[in-house]
């Protein structure tokens, strides 16, 4: 059996098309990586007997492979967005789609006098916690911290405190939920219903494919479109979340099991997996298994030295931080062989981050010493506003992260034209098999291959040696993308 031509069930598969049939309340599907999660819900749905059934899917990508998937003419994939979509033309008719409606609100809600960086701070608080539900000014301030949301020292020295961005933002989307003006924005597509009360139930059977990725608003919309009489199935992997940085986390689908009283079976036998990677994976997450047919693949420790001349197109090489994808693009690059950075959108970051300094230091030496001092002052910030120590040591850590990369991106560069060159060279979407394909561990969810290296250095363990449970579910995501070969770098 494998994940798109599956012809015979195993008894946990069997188990979950048994609820679909007839089973009674709600259900979580605990489901492990390549445990054939998709293949499994699809059949599934096929045995609901439900009128009008939802399956929620994570993304508009995601949703239109399903729509073709779908055997059961009851059912339809969408997004929650687009469902909210609807919700909100219902209440608000004619209203169109508006990207720059968050960052227009947010100067209303800070005023004329505001500078232009305090109101962009205050549009991104603002759509972030669209997404969270904060229920205080307070829940707020701590969002702000939490994602580096804070206005810079210069800014805290003439005034604009964090807890003024918050309370801008509060209003921002209290404007967001009640000025009717003919426009809403993508976040305003999921929390309009729910802040305003719109969320009607209007179907019999709501199917949450990767919960553990939905924030607080997603879920609350998801479960709030079941009817009372309705089944709702919780479907992911809480070993797979990695996004706290988007608003989800990883006891996000226990808190639905608790919250809907539902049963729970797992789908925990991996079809992805070689045996000697499911041993490894199965020390982070215990119930993984694999397949009795599954090769025995192989784990090797190999130095960095080494990695260039060992890897070839196709392969995958992975990363807690992005400083180091840099450096070891160039090095494999220097080889001949062809090689990319998945992530363009990183890409830009880094581009805008690089002119904005350059404006005032234009030399790459003054640049790039510039480019330290930022990082100084805004992990200094960090840890000066945040109430919570993981959550400011695991912010520092990406803003530091981010001033290496350029660091590595600049140090053999004379110009800052030739540093955004080489940024815009090395960082694409979509990367083929036709290079070594360098990507973040959060950039690889979802995708697999024949050989993965992972640099282990990039891996850390948190405060105090301490690994948290989201570092322990980005090495678990780490090796499970390989499908026969699995490499540790070390050394680098």
């Amino acid at each position: 059996m494998n994940d798109t031509n599956a012809k015979q069930w195993s008894t946990q598969q069997e188990a979950i098309f048994g609820w679909f049939k007839s089973g009674k309340g709600n259900l979580v599907v605990r489901a492990r990586a390549g445990t054939g999660k998709t293949t499994t819900i699809l059949q599934a749905i096929s045995f609901a007997p439900e009128s009008r059934i939802l399956l929620a899917a994570f993304n508009k990508k995601i949703a239109e492979e399903l729509k073709s998937k779908l055997r059961n003419p009851a059912a339809e994939a969408k997004t929650l967005h687009s469902v909210g979509f609807g919700l909100v033309l219902r209440n608000w008719s004619g209203v169109k789609l508006d990207g720059a409606r968050g960052q227009r609100l947010a100067r209303e809600a800070a005023g004329p006098t505001c500078p232009d960086p305090i109101v962009r701070l205050v549009a991104m608080l603002a759509s972030k916690a669209k997404g969270m539900l904060p229920t205080s000014e307070i829940e707020l301030v701590n969002i702000a911290t939490q994602f580096d949301l804070t206005p810079d020292e210069e800014w805290a020295e003439e005034g604009w405190t964090v807890d003024q961005v918050a309370r801008m933002a509060s209003a921002a989307m209290k404007l967001a939920a009640t000025k009717r003006d003919g426009t809403i924005d993508f976040d305003d597509m999921v929390y309009l219903p729910v802040v305003n009360g719109w969320v009607r139930p209007s179907f019999d059977m709501v199917v949450v494919d990767e919960a553990q990725d939905m924030n607080a608003a997603q879920l609350r919309l998801a479960c709030g479109v079941c009817r009372k009489t309705g089944r709702i199935a919780v479907v992911g992997d809480d070993r797979q979340a990695i996004y706290a940085f988007r608003g989800a986390d990883s006891g996000s689908i226990d808190r639905l099991k608790t919250a809907l009283t539902a049963t729970e079976l797992g789908l925990t036998t991996t079809y992805r997996c070689p045996k000697s990677v499911v041993e490894y994976a199965a020390k982070l997450v215990p119930d993984y298994m694999a397949a009795p047919t599954a090769p025995q693949g192989e784990i090797k420790e190999i130095e960095f030295k080494a990695l260039a001349e060992a890897v070839k197109p196709g392969d995958f090489i992975l990363s807690r931080k992005n400083a180091p994808l840099v450096r070891t693009c160039l090095s494999i690059l220097r080889t001949g062989k062809r090689a990319k950075i998945e992530g363009r959108d990183i890409g830009a970051i880094l581009i805008g981050l690089v002119k904005k300094i350059s404006r005032t230091h234009k030399t790459m030496p003054a640049l790039l010493k510039e480019v330290g001092e930022w990082a100084d002052r805004k992990s200094r910030a960090v840890m000066m506003a945040s109430k919570d120590a993981d959550a400011a040591e695991s912010k520092v850590q990406e803003i530091q992260d981010t001033a290496e990369t350029i660091n590595v991106l600049g140090e053999d560069l004379t110009s800052v034209a030739e540093l955004v060159a080489r940024i815009e060279n090395l960082f694409a979407d979509d990367v083929n098999a036709a290079n070594v394909v360098l990507s973040s561990v959060h950039r690889a969810k979802g995708r697999e291959t024949e050989t993965v290296f992972v640099l282990r250095d990039t891996l850390y363990p948190g405060r105090k040696g301490k690994a948290s449970q989201e570092e322990c579910n980005i090495e678990y995501v780490a090796v499970t993308r390989s499908r026969c070969n699995l490499y540790f770098v070390s050394g680098l």
